[in-house]
């Protein structure tokens, strides 16, 4: 059985990304900003630590995406474990995030603090779409996403 995203989740996957790309070069600009008040060294390795990082938040927001979408089909077929899969995956996935974040502690050539601040850009990413109105989680369609508009989206 092949894995096939649906439009809007690939959507929804491309702006994170960009989002996420954003912020890695706004997290790099202003750690260039504040190695000018001398506070740290700024480097290659912040910025090994910064891509690094953001590489690894994209790649398990992904993997993440493609997990539900997976479950997603698997409900519509009718499979019981879903549950059960969700919750291996997120095992999975924080299992990668906490390889990451030993590798960035020990390597000597990736600053840790540069490489554990993009573990949280997909979140501000999806944040900032929902401030710019790009991204409504609430939004129905229908009489039905009326009525949980005006409710919060409360259910």
């Amino acid at each position: 059985m092949s894995l096939h995203l649906d439009n809007d989740l690939k959507t929804f996957i491309k702006e994170v990304y960009i989002g996420s790309g954003i912020l890695c070069v706004v997290e790099i600009l202003a750690l260039a900003a504040v190695s000018m008040t001398r506070i740290f060294k700024f480097d290659l390795t912040v910025v090994l630590g910064a891509v690094g990082g953001t590489l690894v938040a994209m790649l398990v927001f992904a993997w993440m995406a493609m997990s539900l979408q997976k479950s997603l089909d698997m409900a519509a077929s009718g499979e019981t474990q879903v549950r059960k899969g969700v919750q291996l995956g997120y095992g999975k996935r924080l299992l990668a995030q906490g390889v990451w974040i030993v590798f960035a502690i020990y390597a000597p050539f990736i600053n840790t603090i540069s490489a554990l601040i993009p573990l949280l850009f997909p979140k501000a990413a999806i944040y900032l779409l929902q401030i710019t109105g790009k991204l409504s989680l609430t939004r129905q369609s229908g009489a039905q996403g009326q009525s949980a508009g005006a409710k919060g989206g409360e259910s």
